[in-house]
């Protein structure tokens, strides 16, 4: 266990602890969670390091873990998931149980006594405060589940639509089921998932070994696909650590940089993420020579993931922009491959987050629609700042590029109207 975690824990705890009771997990109506009432952002580690460095990542800013097996749910499995529940409670952090195995029960028979058995044993442990997320079906269009074959296990899971229950009382009320897409096939496929999950996802990893120039923008596209086929908005992306195409029979290990990292995760709140989660830290095939020691990609941590998990972390600045999409602006823009939004953060603060999506020389762009009594605007993460002129900020984009922008401005409901940015691109 790193030492530093031992000095954080107990501000962390007071932040994100989980209470006596059982937490609850729901929607606003702009697809925000809501946990115990608050709306939060959730960043989610698919799966995170072992109990002794939860500490350490909870004080960074990741709020849930991933825990429980892909399918079988034998004793010693329930055994070990009340241990990871514990460990979590211990760090302050919640989990997303695995329930995927069970997305297409039927009603009656072992497998739904069984999932009784699961959730019941879950819940009856103290760690069960914990709990927050539920995990549905993994990646159902691709392997050819039809909608109506979850129907059971999602209003089993949550006691949402009571009809699809049969009859069957439900297991839990409190907690909303994730469903998580592979990046394939459009809107009008994935919609009808839309009806058997509380929250859409779609993981995208465009990085893969062998790849000398991997089309980044993928991630916010897939983003955007689940968001238009989700209502509310309640759209969940998984990024990449380590995946099958990662690494090679050699022990050659490709993982993206942290530039790569930052305009994925970028992209991704900008097309309408309501929450990030980062699978395969687990994974030994992407370990560096002192991973093993501590059971979990560390390096790629420490080098890559930590710095911009603190940068969206619910203690950081931007975590009031985060959790209030309701109030995004698409933003004009010079150049067609720069795209921005705007959102209102604490205290009349806006935030504007910009991308480039492509490669090539660098572009000087404008972003219009800033509020107009703003005279500059900090840029988040970079250590400087550019000027604003009458609601317009120019900057340079390089090549797949993230630029996020802090202004204050006294004048908090003036915005650009649409004619005063009328010659910039909209998008």
């Amino acid at each position: 266990m790193r030492l530093r975690a031992l000095v954080l824990v107990p501000i962390v705890a007071l932040a994100f602890a989980p209470g006596v009771a059982a937490a609850v997990t729901r929607l606003d109506r702009h697809g925000t969670v809501l946990l115990d009432g608050r709306k939060v952002f959730p960043i989610v580690l698919a799966k995170g390091p072992p109990a002794d460095g939860l500490a350490a990542v909870s004080a960074a800013g990741v709020n849930v873990v991933k825990v429980g097996p892909v399918r079988d749910w034998s004793q010693a499995e329930v055994a070990r998931t009340i241990e990871d529940n514990r460990a979590a409670t211990a760090a302050g952090i919640y989990t997303w149980v695995n329930l995927s195995g069970f997305a297409q029960i039927r009603p009656g028979g072992w497998r739904e006594a069984l999932l009784r058995d699961v959730v019941g044993k879950l819940e009856a442990d103290p760690s069960g405060s914990a709990v927050a997320l539920w995990k549905g079906a993994d990646e159902p269009w691709k392997y050819r589940m039809r909608p109506q074959s979850l129907r059971f296990a999602y209003c089993l899971a949550t006691g949402k639509r009571p009809a699809w229950c049969g009859g069957h009382a439900p297991v839990d009320r409190g907690r909303l089921w994730v469903t998580i897409q592979a990046p394939r096939a459009g809107v009008w496929s994935l919609a009808p998932y839309a009806a058997v999950t509380d929250v859409h996802g779609v993981n995208s990893y465009p990085i893969a070994i062998g790849d000398p120039d991997p089309d980044l923008g993928e991630v916010g596209s897939w983003t955007e696909v689940l968001s238009l086929a989700t209502p509310r908005r309640a759209v969940w992306t998984t990024l990449q650590i380590c995946w099958r195409w990662s690494y090679d029979a050699t022990g050659g290990v490709t993982l993206p940089t942290r530039d790569q990292m930052r305009f994925m995760i970028y992209d991704a709140i900008l097309s309408g993420a309501r929450a990030l989660a980062f699978y395969g830290g687990q994974n030994p095939k992407c370990w560096g020579p002192l991973d093993a020691a501590g059971g979990w990609n560390w390096t790629f941590w420490e080098r890559v993931l930590e710095p911009l998990v603190r940068e969206i972390g619910a203690a950081g600045p931007l975590a009031p922009a985060l959790v209030n999409p309701g109030s995004t602006r698409e933003l004009a823009t010079s150049d067609r491959s720069v795209r921005a939004i705007s959102r209102r953060g604490r205290n009349g603060e806006t935030w504007v987050i910009a991308v480039r999506r492509g490669a090539g020389d660098p572009v000087e762009a404008s972003i219009g629609g800033l509020p107009a009594g703003a005279a500059a605007a900090a840029v988040y993460g970079e250590g400087r700042a550019v000027t604003v002129d009458r609601g317009i900020v120019t900057d340079t984009f390089p090549a797949w590029s993230t630029r996020v922008y802090r202004v204050t401005s006294s004048v908090r409901s003036s915005w650009l109207s649409p004619g005063t940015a009328h010659s910039y691109q909209m998008r």
